[in-house]
């Protein structure tokens, strides 16, 4: 039973309460400040590539979501702290729209303010805010929440609203909402039922101008989508055959969840393929569902819970693996619009529970009980932002979530490499074998890291085992030829190499070591055959040229190598060794003015190198040594 003194708060208009929706916007923002210091991560290198133009906005149809990061990136000259405080200060816009909105479906104001404390807490925004790349499903969110709560608000409610000026911002709102991300597409939907469970229903005749409204504004972005050929039907590509009855259920079940018990990491989620059976409906995802339904019904009296349900149940919709929409089975930042309705299930629950206690103030009874419960999101929040933090931060996490999976290690082997840490990429390796022994191409990128580190015998040994759980990777064969060659075991080098070229003739690189090779055994005829079927593959394969007119050069064919030399040197002029290589070929043909003029360039482009060019000038060079010797990358 409620007291006087709240039933007054219950009817005050939401702005005089705001202060309280600011406060839990700060302390929303206050959660990610860590964040500003974060860089790009995963899908983040898109976004840099593009320079703004690429990143989430490439998923699906969301220009306005490109649209502001092209504008972070120019304003900030893409750094990426800009676009960190960017999604902070949305996430803290979000939470006082919640805040409003829980007013606005007739909340008590400390209810209201509960519920915004745990949205701006949860943990399950995470990825949304600390992720650049996640920051479309939070544009939209703040687009959709801004729409409705103009498409409430009192002038429009009134007889005649339709006609009132907010209307028309309201419909921007859902425009920017829509361009931003799929979910705000159940937008309209959601205005409709908040109006048929409001306490008393709004009437459909004074309402349906301004629903019409949303549904044309909807029409017309999909026929937007639809000329850009955004707008298709189809299987999902993160569902496997045969599971595409019982996905949308098994990714609600596991969304429903992540509301309660966090996920063990801010990434993706895939389709449990041991679920792909009718069973998987049954115990996976009904329990859960109906659990849903019961609290609905439960607190079917309580129009912040029945604005819960709606919210919570419509806008989850396009985040469930469904033909009509992009993406992967099921991702945490699309549970973003979602977790509004959740929290204002779990606020009306604290209600329940603060009229419960037998105090004279009920009200600080349940404030207590939220409070605590944010506190338990918050920490739970702080611990997995830092996920965020890098690539090998993020890999690590997803390594240490399933100590059964091997993916993660390899692929945070690749993130190794590209920092230059080829021992913890090895150790990473390492780790994927243990798991999994029967991975081919964990083997080849094993082969890869051992031969950069040097460690040839090592390379081989993982090379054959990679060929021996993959016969017919030509890749794999080609990593044998390369280990062998380096440990002058031309001729077993030879037959791996044919074996690669054999597999993929299409490949230039296995040509390349197939050169390499016969190199190695002097073969100069097969190896410049070889060399030449590089170059018709790749015409810019420089070493592979540069190899050549080595190759040419030793076999007496001078003017050849000359000319090799001199289309090496086209497409990279500022490679001292090419214009060596060059000169030296010049002056096998006695043309010393041309020498002098490639000795005068090199001397710009690397003095140092300068102290080499008198005994090349003097002719000292013979055929078959110093620049004529092949080389490999």
């Amino acid at each position: 039973m409620r007291t006087q003194k709240e039933d007054k708060n219950r009817g005050a208009s939401p702005s005089s309460q705001a202060p309280f929706g600011l406060i839990a916007a700060v302390l929303a923002t206050l959660y990610y400040l860590p964040a500003l210091q974060y860089g790009w991560v995963w899908d983040d290198s898109l976004l840099v590539a593009a320079k703004g133009s690429g990143g989430a906005s490439t998923e699906g149809f969301r220009p306005a979501a490109s649209l502001l990061y092209q504008f972070e990136w120019m304003l900030g000259f893409g750094h990426p702290g800009l676009f960190h405080l960017t999604s902070i200060l949305l996430h803290g816009i979000a939470t006082w729209l919640v805040f409003l909105l829980a007013r606005r479906v007739g909340a008590a104001s400390w209810l209201a303010f509960s519920a915004a404390l745990l949205f701006g807490a949860h943990p399950v925004h995470a990825e949304a805010v600390a992720y650049v790349s996640g920051r479309p499903d939070l544009l939209a969110t703040v687009f959709a929440l801004a729409s409705l709560l103009l498409a409430t608000s009192a002038p429009v409610l009134a007889p005649g609203g339709s006609r009132n000026w907010r209307v028309w911002p309201a419909y921007g709102l859902l425009a920017l909402a829509m361009l931003s991300e799929e979910v705000a597409l159940a937008t309209p939907f959601v205005l409709v039922l908040l109006d048929r469970v409001a306490e008393p229903p709004r009437p459909w005749r004074e309402r349906r101008a301004v629903h019409a409204g949303f549904f044309g504004v909807l029409v017309l972005t999909l026929l937007v989508r639809l000329v850009q050929g955004r707008l298709s039907v189809g299987s999902h590509g993160e569902v496997p055959a045969g599971a595409e009855f019982t996905a949308p259920f098994v990714a609600a079940y596991d969304a429903l969840r992540a509301f309660v018990i966090a996920w063990d990491m801010n990434a993706l989620r895939a389709f449990p393929k041991s679920l792909a059976g009718l069973g998987a409906v049954v115990w996976r995802a009904a329990l859960p569902l109906c659990l849903l339904a019961l609290v609905a019904w439960w607190r079917r009296k309580d129009p912040l819970a029945r604005a819960g349900v709606v919210l919570l149940a419509v806008t989850l919709v396009p985040a469930l693996p469904l033909p009509f929409f992009q993406g992967s089975f099921l991702m945490e930042r699309a549970l973003y619009f979602p977790s509004v309705g959740f929290c204002f299930l779990v606020a009306s629950v604290v209600g329940w529970l603060a009229e419960r206690i037998p105090v004279p103030m009920p009200s600080r009874a349940g404030a207590v009980i939220a409070v605590l419960i944010v506190a338990l999101l918050g920490l739970a929040t702080l611990a997995r932002v830092p996920v965020w933090r890098d690539n090998l931060t993020l890999l690590r996490a997803a390594a240490a979530s399933d100590p059964k999976d091997a993916k993660p290690y390899v692929v945070l082997a690749e993130h190794y490499v590209a920092l230059g840490d080829p021992a913890g990429a090895l150790t990473a390796l390492g780790r994927a074998i243990q798991i999994d022994s029967t991975d081919a191409d964990t083997y080849y990128k094993q082969t890869a890291v051992l031969a950069l580190l040097g460690r040839y015998p090592e390379a081989e040994d993982a090379a054959r085992k990679s060929v021996a759980l993959a016969p017919d990777s030509a890749i794999g064969w080609a990593n044998l030829g390369d280990a062998l060659t380096q440990q002058g075991k031309t001729s077993e080098a030879i037959v791996a190499c044919r074996r690669a070229v054999a597999l993929d003739s299409t490949g230039a690189d296995n040509w390349y070591n197939l050169g390499v090779a016969l190199s190695g055994e002097r073969d100069l005829s097969e190896a410049i055959a070889a060399y030449r079927r590089v170059i018709a593959l790749n015409p810019r394969h420089v070493q592979a040229i540069n190899n050549m007119g080595a190759l040419l050069g030793a076999s007496g064919r001078i003017e050849e190598a000359r000319d090799a030399y001199k289309q090496a040197v086209r497409l990279t002029p500022a490679s001292v060794e090419v214009r060596m290589n060059l000169a030296r070929a010049y002056l096998r043909l006695g043309d010393k003015a041309a020498a002098e003029e490639q000795r005068k360039v090199i001397q710009r482009l690397d003095p140092m190198a300068a102290s080499r060019i008198p005994e090349i000038l003097r002719g000292s060079a013979t055929p078959g040594t110093g620049g004529d010797a092949p080389r490999r990358p």
